[in-house]
């Protein structure tokens, strides 16, 4: 008796190590998640609003590329640059990049056409800029969210309305960034004509908190088929995904694709030029 009873209190010592230390790793993963999407309670969001010099007089198709990160920056994001800007000098655009939030004045977005919001993350804008932001957008200008702009600005009920939905979670298990096939639903608008009915691409797939589909003046562009890609955990959207769409805010025109996380987004021949001509229809540069 007294052997089996050393022997349990072994094996339940060892279990307990076991479950402490699945425990801390649980909790270690915790606290690196929260660390690199800044949400730690000391981590607060670094808001700008004194303006650098002015970037001269912007042509007739301005483009402001804003990628500022309060939360989870991504690598993708200096290559994105990169490639609107060859974009833009091949097109005609005049292209500025800026991660100062205080460029958000009336003054200032009325030279540009459109504004694109490329993998910003967390609260990027004071309630002033904010306030000149949706101005612009409601009287006529365009806004491009690219990959995680839907992850910015939780609280913000009108930039919730604009882009339709936020993010909830992506892939991670069995595969971050698995291949699946991707959907073209609508073949006839400037961001997709160029794009087979089915293509397939890799990417860290975006699930949202809301399924935009049937939403207002949304319309869906591309879609991801559930069944060509495994997402053991967390679980997909149920099978309906879109990935890409379209909305209309007074006059302004709203483009949003969660392509974006890898580099290879911005030198791929379909996924690029999606985002190029999203630019151009936000822009209203074609119709």
């Amino acid at each position: 008796m007294a052997t089996k009873s050393l022997l349990f209190r072994k094996i339940s010592k060892v279990i307990g190590f076991i479950v402490l230390g699945i425990i801390l790793l649980i909790g270690a993963f915790v606290i690196m998640g929260l660390y690199v999407t800044r949400k730690l309670p000391w981590q607060t969001p670094i808001f700008d609003t004194v303006r650098p010099a002015d970037l001269g007089t912007i042509g007739s198709k301005g483009v402001l590329i804003f990628s500022k990160t309060n939360g989870f920056r991504h690598e993708s994001i200096k290559k994105g640059i990169e490639a609107f800007q060859k974009a833009g000098k091949e097109r005609g655009w005049d292209v500025r990049a800026t991660e100062n939030g205080a460029f958000f004045t009336d003054d200032y977005l009325k030279q540009f056409k459109v504004v694109v919001f490329l993998s910003t993350t967390g609260d990027i804008l004071t309630p002033e800029q904010k306030k000149s932001f949706a101005s612009f957008i409601e009287n006529g200008g365009g806004y491009v969210g690219i990959h995680s702009a839907c992850d910015t600005e939780y609280d913000w009920t009108w930039y919730d309305h604009l882009i339709g939905t936020h993010f909830r979670d992506h892939t991670l298990f069995p595969e971050q960034l698995p291949e699946a096939v991707l959907v073209t639903e609508i073949k006839d608008h400037p961001a997709t004509k160029h794009l087979p009915i089915h293509w397939k691409k890799s990417d860290e797939w975006y699930n949202f908190k809301q399924n935009v589909r049937g939403k207002g003046n949304i319309q869906v562009l591309l879609s991801v088929d559930e069944s060509s890609y495994s997402a053991s955990w967390p679980k997909a959207m149920g099978g309906d995904h879109p990935i890409s769409w379209t909305n209309q805010i007074n006059r302004g025109r709203m483009f949003y694709s969660a392509l974006g996380h890898t580099e290879e987004t911005f030198t791929d021949r379909y996924s690029f030029l999606h985002l190029v001509m999203g630019i151009e229809w936000a822009g209203q540069f074609v119709k």
